[in-house]
């Protein structure tokens, strides 16, 4: 028993480690949320192959669906981190959540293409609330020794919410179809944001609480005030630039992997949407344990350095993605499927380990008085990149084909490597 109680402290030991932050009860909560905000802005690439039969339209008519969610993503990022400051940053997450909730549901009402992009727009402003309030939150109460871990817990949930998208919504298409399926996930994400109420009423951190104990709305005018300072008094010094870039050049090839993972390998395949999906929760599958793993070692070893490393990586097997289904095109169809799934979910440990490391070098330079409105700064610059991916790739797999277009996204991990080596050396 003894040698069995020895065997299995090592065994968890590490997972201890990598999520020992300083204030679970903040982090938790968030990262639940965090979970349900990626859910909802996910839940088209699962079905695109669907809504490209049933409605007549291009793949880059498709992947438009995805970008206006993100451009009205980008435009209010700001805007929501300073109304944050005026009704409470707990407030307006909720209300994020279930506005994102009330969208997905009009767009499983959708008659038409045009009302699936009023849906989406309306999902996309809803979702803005989120990341300006959860993260400056976390950046706030964490120490600079466990800030990387924190992110990677986020980053965790954020991943777990993202990979139920093609499980939950795909899962449900291939049953009842795309309508069932976004109304079905809809429900399901307003059950999780209702009960997530509870434990997301004690994660305001100790900041945002004093900002309304002194006299109601004369102390949250000042918060409000404060927060508009903030946004224009960040240093926009050479390090918050090129993280400005980074993360949009980030989100730009992580949306476009995730909007056409499931089309790139039903095309190279021949397999169902249902099928397809299955690969594109080995991404998702293999992003969430990197999420983890990549805040703690952001934590131990050079961030810029690591992040360089995971983007040439990622290129690299992106790139090679029509090179392998090429060399394996004799196999059988299931074994193929299965090299396919192992390799994306390759693909998803490597892309997904940036994104915790980059939040942690946000972190560094995220003084409590503009927390906020750094994050929300830079978060602007990850809707940006995520509006743009879907769409730039959607216009590429229309006149290429998807499987000779995918490939490409390989050249925006290169740019990404680019940047991670000029943030290297800087303070």
């Amino acid at each position: 028993m003894v040698l069995y109680a020895q065997l299995m402290s090592r065994m968890v030991s590490p997972f201890k480690r990598i999520m020992n932050v300083s204030r679970p009860r903040v982090v938790g909560p968030i990262s639940v949320a965090h979970g349900i905000n990626e859910f909802f802005s996910i839940v088209i690439p699962p079905i695109i192959p669907l809504l490209v039969a049933d409605l007549g339209i291009s793949y880059g008519q498709a992947g438009f669906l995805v970008t206006i969610f993100f451009i009205m993503y980008s435009l209010f990022q700001l805007p929501a981190g300073i109304l944050a400051d005026w009704i409470g940053k707990r407030r307006i997450m909720l209300v994020g959540l279930l506005g994102m909730s009330g969208g997905i549901l009009l767009a499983s009402l959708a008659t038409s293409y045009e009302m699936l992009l009023v849906a989406q727009a309306i999902t996309g402003i809803s979702g803005s609330t989120f990341h300006p309030t959860g993260m400056s939150l976390i950046s706030d109460v964490e120490t600079e020794d466990t800030e990387g871990k924190a992110m990677g817990v986020f980053g965790f949930g954020g991943a777990l919410g993202t990979m139920s998208a093609p499980l939950v919504v795909g899962g449900l298409a291939a049953i009842a179809g795309w309508r069932v399926a976004l109304a079905g996930g809809a429900l399901l994400g307003i059950a999780v944001t209702l009960s997530s109420i509870p434990f997301l009423a004690s994660s305001e951190s100790t900041s945002s609480q004093s900002a309304r104990t002194d006299g109601g709305r004369p102390s949250r005018l000042r918060g409000a005030v404060r927060s508009v300072k903030g946004a224009v008094n960040v240093p926009l010094s050479r390090g918050i630039v090129l993280l400005f870039l980074l993360t949009l050049i980030l989100s730009l090839q992580h949306r476009a992997i995730q909007t056409y993972t499931t089309a790139y390998i039903t095309a190279e395949s021949g397999a169902s949407v249902s099928v397809g999906n299955l690969a594109f929760f080995a991404l998702l599958l293999g992003g969430s344990v990197s999420s983890l793993w990549a805040g703690d070692l952001a934590d131990r070893f050079n961030r810029e350095l690591l992040g360089l490393v995971a983007a040439i990586a990622t290129a690299v097997l992106v790139g090679a993605t029509l090179l392998v289904s090429q060399l394996l095109g004799e196999l059988p169809f299931e074994v193929l499927l299965i090299v396919l799934s192992v390799w994306f979910a390759i693909i998803g440990v490597l892309m997904y380990a940036s994104y915790p490391i980059k939040n942690a070098m946000v972190s560094e330079k995220a003084n409590e008085e503009y927390s906020g409105s750094l994050f929300g700064i830079i978060q602007t610059a990850s809707a940006m990149g995520s509006a743009t991916g879907p769409a730039l790739f959607g216009v590429l797999a229309t006149r290429w084909g998807v499987v000779a277009a995918f490939p490409a996204i390989a050249g925006v991990s290169v740019v990404l490597a680019v940047l991670f080596l000029l943030l290297m050396g800087l303070d």
